[in-house]
């Protein structure tokens, strides 16, 4: 059995998920909008990778030793997530309430591979319905909390693989590769399997790599500060000399390139490297303005689930209903001001008031809002 590591107590993980969460926010803003360009298809390559990579991470059977507790617990504070705010967003769908005027607007659906015909507001409902319940990649109204349900099933599928391994390094890692494999070959040949299977096979490896890298991590942070600042400076210029953004890749779609060394040196120099760019700035002294911004972005991880879902429910709205206001040089770049405003304020709401849909414990209005 694993033991809970001290490395869920330390700050710079929250640092680093918030960091990833709002690089996956500024990703589908450059997707809404032609005219917003930041370059971060160059981070396609570790985004979606670094998060599983740190769940991985943070994997404990402490708490819950036995499979039926453990899925239990993980059904509470994800999967029910999943399909509760895949229902909310769905009905928020501007598509639902004018469905000739905003369907040929809105992001089309890629189902198992194909995409449906759709000639009225109840096929649209329909197709929703099974891209929530059967592909497993939520509604067009909560498109990123595809990760939440992924999550769920890599964290139920590592646990046993943990136990049918006995937590051995050299057999866990040997089964986290045949995984990737398995999904690399499902990417080659475009196989899309229900619940998503090919991207869970293929995220199950970072996942697993995570885990299995617990001691490495302890390591790297007792290491002094040249050492790191080495170590970072080899691995952001192996990742730039790696990394492809064209095809970019799709975790959600198991879109991985047409390179498979590509693809896993880009994500492990990748991952890597925010690893120790992370450790680094956790030596930093800790100036006012420094703390500032680290606590934002340990809110931003604290709040995760809220913002995948509100930012992009945000930029499906804008993106339907003012796209020709704001698809244009120059005010496109004022979609951000009103996503942050708009996160700022759904943070409160889902914490006071909607707490119940993301398993959360109610707490103030100053404590969502905490950058403690």
């Amino acid at each position: 059995m694993m033991k809970t590591s001290p490395l869920e107590r330390i700050a710079w993980i929250d640092e680093f998920k918030g960091t990833v969460l709002v690089l996956v926010c500024l990703f589908h803003l450059e997707q809404s909008f032609v005219n917003i360009q930041m370059g971060m298809l160059h981070a396609s390559a570790f985004r979606m990778t670094a998060f599983f990579f740190i769940s991985g991470l943070l994997f404990s059977t402490r708490r819950f030793s036995t499979f039926k507790s453990y899925a239990k617990h993980k059904a509470k504070v994800l999967l029910l997530p999943y399909v509760l705010l895949s229902l909310l967003f769905l009905a928020l769908d501007p598509v639902l309430y004018h469905f000739d005027l905003y369907y040929p607007r809105a992001p089309k659906m890629m189902l198992l591979g194909f995409v449906p015909e759709i000639h009225s507001v109840w096929q649209y409902i329909g197709w929703n319905l099974f891209k929530i319940f059967i592909v497993g990649k939520s509604s067009i109204g909560s498109g990123p909390i595809w990760f939440v349900f992924n999550l769920f099933c890599v964290s139920l599928a590592f646990f046993g693989v943990n136990r049918l391994t006995r937590g051995h390094f050299w057999k866990t890692f040997s089964v986290a590769v045949v995984s990737l494999v398995i999904g690399w070959i499902f990417n080659r040949y475009h196989i899309h399997l229900p619940f998503g299977m090919e991207r869970i096979l293929t995220t199950l490896f970072f996942f697993a790599c995570g885990s299995l890298s617990k001691n490495g991590i302890l390591w790297l942070s007792r290491q002094k500060i040249p050492v790191l600042i080495v170590l970072a400076s080899l691995s952001i210029w192996h990742y730039i000399f790696f990394e492809d953004a064209n095809p970019w890749f799709s975790m959600m779609n198991n879109d991985l390139g047409n390179n498979f060394a590509v693809f896993l040196a880009s994500s492990l120099f990748g991952i890597l490297s925010l690893v120790t760019l992370f450790l680094l700035m956790d030596r930093l002294p800790a100036l006012k303005g420094i703390q500032v911004i680290k606590g934002v972005f340990r809110n931003i991880s604290r709040n995760g689930m809220i913002i995948l879902a509100v930012h992009w429910w945000i930029l499906l709205f804008l993106r339907i209903v003012f796209k020709k206001e704001l698809d244009q040089p120059g005010i496109a770049y004022l979609s951000i001001p009103i996503l942050v405003v708009g996160v700022v304020l759904a943070i409160p709401l889902f914490r006071t008031k909607l707490y119940r849909l993301i398993s959360k414990e109610k707490v103030s209005v100053q404590e969502s809002l905490s950058i403690r």
